[in-house]
């Protein structure tokens, strides 16, 4: 009786431990096919918003999202607008393009920057305002959450910041 005690107490530990190292596999995958069907999504703050609209270039296309406005009154996030330059292995070595926004056919500022050969070599960008939707940026690099330009596997992130009048036309139009 002793013995059957120890081999059944060993034998429950063995697959408690066997059950411990399993269940996290199978429990995340459960939970993440539980968590995309309740409909929660990444802040924009973080992703950078919908695609709105797609520039094609000369080999390369130039792709604009949505303004992210955020909501928390004291997050540290500026409003601003993100585009990406894809793919950036199909980029000149300097890329200085206007670019459309708001999709009206006028460009609404100018992206310069040099791309490196090295996909780690930091990354600097100049953004010339052409109106008053952003604020001008010189050297910008991964300053902030608002502000940075970043390559992100083979496409070059830019965030640029709206200006006050701007954020404040675009909390009117999503009213």
């Amino acid at each position: 009786m002793r013995r059957l005690t120890a081999i059944l107490g060993y034998t429950g530990a063995a697959l408690t431990v066997a059950a411990m190292l399993v269940s996290p596999f199978v429990l995340f995958n459960f939970l993440g096919r539980v968590l995309v069907h309740t409909g929660i999504h990444v802040d924009p703050a973080y992703g950078g918003g919908d695609s709105v609209r797609t520039i094609e270039k000369e080999g390369y296309r130039v792709v604009v999202n949505r303004p992210v406005l955020p909501i928390a009154p004291f997050s540290g996030v500026a409003p601003f607008v993100q585009m990406g330059w894809e793919p950036a292995s199909a980029l000149p070595t300097h890329v200085s393009d206007d670019v459309d926004l708001d999709g009206d056919g006028s460009a609404d500022l100018c992206a310069i920057f040099d791309v490196p050969h090295d996909a780690g070599a930091p990354l600097y960008a100049d953004i010339t305002p052409v109106g008053d939707k952003v604020r001008p940026l010189q050297r910008v690099s991964r300053n902030g959450m608002s502000a940075f330009a970043a390559r992100v596997n083979d496409r070059i992130v830019l965030r640029v910041p709206l200006t006050k009048e701007e954020a404040g036309r675009e909390r009117v139009r999503r009213r």
